[in-house]
């Protein structure tokens, strides 16, 4: 599915801080673009909670005290199961920690991991994401309704929901949409997701003409009954 997956990087270690971001930006394949930002464990535990599951995955720095064994557990439950990696430490990584990455680290040992993470847990049960009167399947392309009902999205429909998921409460711009679900493609126009956006709603919405979920909003589309985003997706 397109889209950026955003990375939690923890550690106090203000090197690794400013150089692991954006290599993982630099280095991400296209389609899957990684997009990390660095803070304290401690800050990093609030904003888990607070990104409501648009976090994809947390990297933990093995030297940040009090140490993994500490933070691991917690991240986990914060992140909702998603992955979190070990950087550096010895021995069994501590419960709580999907897996260990050696220091110093290969960043194209470290986006492959994480691919790989990614695609066992977004297949995975745990991945359904809670919107107003659904539970949403994105990689079964799958919205499971309150009442039992069970719609099927085609795979840019999946997309379009997703990515405003991660925007949470942000009113997403037309051409942000299309660069993200569609690619910068010239053959594609603002009509082709006008197009979806109304099949959408005819899917999704009690009345479409009313839309309380695919709301449109400055200029672009946001999701109903989100919590205000405090930043980008």
């Amino acid at each position: 599915m397109s889209g950026h997956r955003h990375i939690l990087l923890l550690t106090e270690d203000a090197a690794l801080a400013a150089l692991l971001p954006p290599r993982l930006a630099q280095e991400s394949a296209a389609g899957r673009r990684f997009e990390a930002e660095a803070m304290a464990p401690a800050l990093g535990l609030a904003r888990l909670a607070e990104a409501a599951g648009r976090i994809d995955a947390t990297l933990l720095d093995a030297a940040a005290p009090p140490g993994p064994a500490h933070w691991a557990v917690p991240l986990r439950d914060a992140g909702g199961g998603r992955p979190v990696l070990l950087l550096g430490g010895e021995g069994a990584p501590p419960a709580g920690i999907t897996e260990r990455i050696a220091k110093p680290v290969r960043v194209p040992e470290l986006l492959s991991r994480l691919h790989a993470l990614l695609a066992v847990f977004e297949a995975s049960p745990e991945a359904a994401i809670a919107l107003p009167g659904y539970a949403f399947h994105p990689a079964a392309k799958l919205l499971e309704g309150s009442d039992g009902a069970r719609i099927r999205l085609t795979e840019k429909e999946a997309a379009i929901l997703l990515y405003l998921h991660r925007a949470g409460g942000r009113a997403v711009p037309r051409a942000e949409l299309l660069g993200e679900v569609w690619g910068y493609s010239s053959a594609v126009t603002t009509h082709t997701l006008e197009t979806h956006v109304y099949r959408l709603r005819r899917k999704i919405e009690a009345d479409p003409q009313e839309a309380r979920l695919l709301v449109t909003d400055e200029g672009g589309y946001r999701l109903g009954g989100m919590p205000p985003a405090q930043s980008g997706p």
